[in-house]
């Protein structure tokens, strides 16, 4: 329980009361026609120390004494708190083995505050000094007797709420589930205060703290837990929905219950889902974010749907890779002209391989979807009247896409026109700068993206 002794009096905020307690009686034995020194309360030259109240000073000097009164009573409400919450703090900090975490105690610290404030309700104002150079200064008392009938009224309230929650547990009959959602409640009920730290264990028989208690129930649990994955198919083609099955089983014979698990990958966002009542599921991911590749799934408990911190408790992961297979693009080229582009053909596929799709181009006849690119020539009149005429033409290309013969997309490219030393040079540079054009042109990338179904 939480001790009654006599606060430390070497807490930052008294030595910082006793510095301005000290700045003040010096300034009042100075201050030509301010009052005398020996005026000042004997209060503010030693600090009272009274082994049955919790004792706090504070002063405002702002010039308004109207303001001053007012902020000097809560200065000294808040040193009276700051040197109970300081003894408080010292003392969980070796009540439990949950506040040893460092994160932890700095909320336990923050909680005391606030209950400190918030539970000062029989706080005595013993004096009152007004300046009017220096300001206000406030002497501000609390029964040790009062603020012990406080914490242990609060003591008592956790105690009950907690053991309410954990006698159905202790009872039996209930699925592993609902055991842990109990357990994870009545963990939140004890950190919610700082007393709740110091509850001692009458339920589960191991003595030490009800919240250690607790905490080895639910590690217990989640370290006996064993989680199956499998995908079927392991390999899918991209742009197909993935399903995972298992199942989730407990080292004992309590029945599971509807459990929650959660899905995570380095390519989706983490999702939640629950069990049937046997432990077994069934989930499927959806394919918008998954790229060609394989990739590696991982399902676990998801104690966060209780509470209860997963870095803090022993869980099963089960992981499960799939394979996903890029859009195989049957690439055709050809052309309706006399001029011979087939020297462009490989041109041709490393610009569809460097679309950014999840396709590649493979040999007619061996894809999911054919892509056949046909060039189209005009080559124009070469002027006979220039001894050193360029050869000036004009190429374009016409795109279709098609699965199983049923045509899904049929582009016109804008032609690109150049010229050359020779007709051959002019096609090839002409051809080139077609695809360069394409590489650019987001509606066309748009269009293949709706034809394949992406």
């Amino acid at each position: 329980m939480i001790s009654t002794s006599v606060p430390s009096i070497r807490s930052l905020r008294k030595v910082f009361g006793c510095f301005a307690i000290l700045a003040v009686l010096l300034l009042a034995a100075g201050c030509a026609g301010g009052p005398d020194s020996g005026k000042a309360p004997s209060w503010l030259s030693s600090y009272p120390a009274d082994p049955a109240y919790y004792v706090g000073i504070g002063g405002s000097s702002s010039g308004n004494l109207a303001e001053d009164r007012d902020k000097a009573a809560a200065a000294a409400r808040a040193d009276l708190a700051a040197q109970i919450s300081a003894q408080i703090s010292s003392e969980l900090d070796v009540s439990s083995s949950s506040s040893s975490d460092g994160g932890f105690s700095e909320s336990v610290e923050r909680t005391v505050n606030e209950s400190v404030e918030q539970n000062l309700k029989s706080v005595e104002v013993v004096d009152t000094w007004i300046d009017p150079d220096l300001g206000a200064w406030v002497y501000v008392r609390l029964s040790k007797a009062v603020w012990a009938a406080i914490v242990n009224e609060e003591v008592s309230n956790l105690n009950l709420r907690a053991t309410g929650i954990l006698e159905p547990v202790l009872n039996g009959g209930m699925t592993l589930a609902e055991d842990l959602a109990a357990l994870g409640r009545a963990r939140n009920v004890l950190i919610s205060s700082p007393w709740g730290l110091s509850i001692k264990d009458a339920l589960f028989g191991g003595g030490g703290f009800l919240l250690d208690q607790v905490d080895g129930q639910i590690s217990d649990r989640t370290g006996s837990l064993s989680i199956s994955a499998a995908a079927e198919p392991a390999r899918v083609k991209y742009g197909t929905e993935i399903v995972l099955s298992g199942s989730v089983r407990a080292g004992s014979n309590q029945n599971l219950g509807a459990f929650p698990l959660v899905l995570s990958g380095a390519d989706i966002r983490s999702s939640s889902f629950t069990t049937d009542a046997l432990g077994g599921y069934t989930v499927t991911v959806s394919p918008e974010a998954l790229e060609p590749g394989t990739v590696r799934f991982e399902i676990a408990p998801d104690l966060a749907a209780w509470s209860i911190p997963p870095e803090g408790f022993p869980v099963t992961r089960s992981a499960v890779e799939v394979a996903i297979d890029p859009i195989l693009l049957a690439v055709s080229v050809a052309s309706g002209a006399a001029p011979d582009l087939s020297v462009l053909d490989g041109a041709v596929r490393d610009w569809i391989s460097e679309l950014p799709l999840p396709a590649e181009a493979v040999a007619p006849g061996e894809g999911d979807v054919d892509l056949e690119f046909n060039w189209t020539v005009f080559d124009f009149p070469r002027s006979d009247r220039l001894a050193n005429a360029p050869y000036i033409t004009q190429v374009g290309a016409v795109l279709t896409v098609s699965r199983n013969n049923n045509v899904l997309l049929v582009r016109e490219v804008e032609a690109f026109k150049d010229g050359g030393l020779d007709w051959n040079q002019a096609h090839q540079r002409s051809a080139r700068g077609l695809l360069d054009k394409l590489a650019e042109d987001a509606q066309l990338i748009d269009d293949l993206v709706t034809a394949l179904g992406l």
